[in-house]
């Protein structure tokens, strides 16, 4: 199958890869990360690949699936993004709030 790549975020820059349907996630992550990023994901970050039909939203691939398993047909569009984490631990929450802010709301309608 043919899929398009999109290399920047306003899909303006892509080009097109061949891949066999039974071609792993995996696989296909490592081939465009060397291609687009020139190298595979250094320590420390990982590589996301995410696929998208021409009129729908973008979804993740996972690594354990076929790219037809996936999901992903003739003609579907595909972009890997890097991403980077330094540690396996959560941020702490100072200074974290609700979205919705009931008990001000409740002040307010009082």
């Amino acid at each position: 199958m043919i899929l398009t790549v999109m290399i920047s975020g306003q899909e303006r820059d892509w080009f097109d890869v061949e891949v066999p349907d039974d071609c792993p996630a995996a696989q296909l992550k490592d081939m465009l990360g060397v291609r687009i990023y020139g190298e595979a994901p250094p320590e420390g970050s990982q590589y996301i690949l995410e696929g998208k039909f021409p009129e729908g939203l973008w979804f993740p691939v996972k690594d354990a699936q076929d790219v037809a398993e996936a999901g992903l047909r003739e003609g579907c569009m595909v972009r890997i993004q890097r991403a980077f984490s330094t540690t396996t631990e959560e941020a702490p929450s100072f200074g974290r709030r609700n979205l919705f802010q009931y008990e001000w709301n409740r002040v307010m309608e009082s």
